[in-house]
C-alpha cells in the first residue's frame, strides 16, 4: 500500500491564448473543473500505474468536498482517513493555461482548514510507502518521524515553501526528499542544481533529487550525481506534471525498482502527461510509460 498525504484542491482551469503583459480583460477559450493538489494527483498516478493507494487529506464540509470525494470514488481511490472539518471551506485554485501549456496558479486555503491540528490515524506497517507534500506540514513531519523510526520509504514533494524548523526536520528524516529547482536553490542558497546537490550531500550523506522541467531530474546518491532528461516533446499542458512525477516515483520505488529505472519511469510518466490535456484524466498507463522510458537519456555528472 502507498499512502499519499497532503493537499487536495478543486482546480478551476481557464484556457487563454497567451498571458497579457499588462492587466487587461482577455477571452477564455474554455473553463473546466478538476481535482488537483500535489498529494491527491500523486495518488491518482499511483492508481493509474496499477498499485493500491490511499489518499489522506483535509476537506471542508461543503459542496467542493462532495465533488472531490466523488472523483476519488470514481477512480476507486481509498480516502477513509481523510479529515472533514466542519464549517471550513475546501481548498480551491484558479489555473490559467496558455497555448504553450504554461500556467499561472492562484490558490486559496481556508485558515480554519490549515490551522486544524487533528492528525490522521495511520498504521506504519511493513511494506507500506508514503508520499507527502508540504501543504500539511504537521502530518508530513509525523510521517517522516515514524517512517525514519521504522525504516519505511517516505517520498517528500518539496516545492513552494518557507523554510522552518519543521520542514528542516522533514528534509533530514525523509528517505527521498525531492525538490523543485526553485525549492532546492532556496534551501541551499546556491546558484545551480549541481552545487545544491553537492551542498546537501556534504551536510547529510543521503539521497536528494531536484526536478527541473525540460532539463529533467537530477539526483545524488553515493556521492554520484545523475541526470535523467526526456526527449523533446510537444508540450500541451504542464499543470500537475510535478505531482505526477512524485506519484510515479513513489510507485516504482515501492515496487523495488532500481533508482535509475525508477527515475527513468517517473520522468517518462510526467513527460507523457505534458503531451495531453485533462489533468488526472490524462495520466498515462504503465504500458505507455514503459515504452517511452526507453527514450529517456541518462548521464552521470
Amino acid at each position: 500500500m502507498i499512502y499519499s498525504v497532503g493537499s487536495i484542491f478543486l482546480d478551476h482551469i481557464i484556457k487563454i491564448n497567451s498571458f497579457p503583459k499588462t492587466p487587461i480583460k482577455v477571452l477564455a477559450q474554455g473553463i473546466e473543473k478538476r481535482l488537483g493538489g500535489s498529494a491527491a494527483v500523486a495518488s491518482f498516478t499511483i492508481k493509474k500505474l496499477g498499485l493500491d493507494t490511499s489518499f489522506i487529506g483535509r476537506l471542508g464540509d461543503d459542496d467542493i468536498s462532495k465533488f472531490l470525494k466523488g472523483k476519488l470514488n470514481k477512480f476507486k481511490i481509498k480516502h477513509n482517513d481523510t479529515i472533514i472539518i466542519k464549517g471550513a471551506k475546501s481548498s480551491q485554485s484558479y489555473v490559467y493555461e496558455d497555448k504553450q501549456g504554461e500556467r499561472l496558479l492562484a490558490a486559496f486555503n481556508d485558515k480554519k482548514l490549515l490551522n486544524n491540528k487533528k492528525l490522521p490515524k495511520i498504521s506504519f506497517t511493513k511494506n507500506t510507502t508514503f508520499m507527502s507534500d508540504l501543504r500539511w506540514i504537521d502530518a508530513a513531519l509525523y510521517i517522516a518521524k515514524n517512517c525514519h523510526k521504522k525504516n519505511l520509504k517516505h517520498v517528500v514533494d518539496l516545492d513552494n515553501y518557507k523554510l522552518t524548523s519543521k520542514i528542516k526536520q522533514i528534509i533530514d528524516l525523509a528517505s527521498y526528499p525531492i525538490f523543485s529547482e526553485t525549492g532546492a536553490l532556496e534551501y541551499t542558497k546556491t546558484k545551480s542544481i549541481i552545487s545544491s546537490l553537492k551542498k546537501m550531500h556534504s551536510i547529510k550523506n543521503k539521497f536528494y533529487a531536484i526536478t527541473a522541467g525540460k532539463k529533467g531530474v537530477y539526483w545524488i546518491e553515493n556521492s554520484i550525481i545523475f541526470n535523467c532528461k526526456p526527449p523533446a516533446i510537444k508540450i500541451v499542458e504542464t499543470n500537475c506534471a510535478g505531482d505526477v512525477f512524485h506519484g510515479a516515483f513513489a510507485a516504482f520505488i515501492h515496487k523495488k525498482y532500481s533508482m535509475i529505472e525508477t527515475m527513468k519511469l517517473a520522468t517518462a510518466t510526467a513527460s507523457l502527461k505534458c503531451t495531453k490535456n485533462g489533468g488526472i484524466n490524462s495520466i498515462p498507463s504503465y504500458s505507455l510509460v514503459k515504452n517511452f522510458a526507453k527514450k529517456i537519456q541518462l548521464r552521470k555528472i
